[in-house]
């Protein structure tokens, strides 16, 4: 417990200290908006050039929170080529199978709703890869089968080293 305790409170001060950081960059931002606030009769370019410095910031800030809480300034690091349902399905096996080890479904399921996007899917919820986890049909069988299929193709095209 208090190794847990300690990585809980290691976390929690670092994000205690980005927060601070965040509203240091936010602070100033906002000082620099009122010492420039653009003035009415301001040429167009002016203008222009002050709100596409304002988008830059706004987007640069968001990016650097997505990226201290996800690991991606895109918010989600792992993209994968298949649907939701092929995803699970391949998921199910790898357990099957034993490749995968875990006790339970929920530490997956919210990995993948915290960092993981599928085709069709740019975010994940937890309750719908749940209730979508234990039905799959006849279209992501036949997917996940042609999949492992050509995977087992590729193996002969990498070199063998001569490690064994």
């Amino acid at each position: 417990m208090s190794t847990l305790n300690q990585r809980i409170r290691s976390l929690l001060e670092q994000i205690g200290q980005k927060q601070s950081v965040m509203i240091d960059r936010l602070d100033t931002r906002e000082m620099l908006q009122n010492a420039l606030k653009p003035m009415a009769g301001m040429p167009p370019q002016a203008w222009q050039m002050y709100a596409n410095d304002q988008l830059a910031f706004y987007q640069d800030l968001v990016a650097d929170m997505m990226a201290f809480f996800t690991g991606n300034d895109q918010g989600r690091c792992v993209a994968f080529a298949l649907t939701v349902e092929e995803l699970l399905f391949m998921i199910r096996l790898l357990l099957d199978e034993h490749i995968m080890d875990t006790r339970a479904l929920k530490p997956i399921f919210l990995f993948l709703s915290r960092y993981a996007s599928t085709s069709g899917s740019a975010t994940l919820s937890y309750e719908s890869l749940r209730k979508k986890y234990s039905r799959t049909g006849p279209a992501a069988h036949s997917k996940v089968r042609d999949t492992l299929l050509n995977m087992i193709g590729r193996i002969d095209q990498y070199p063998d080293d001569g490690h064994t």
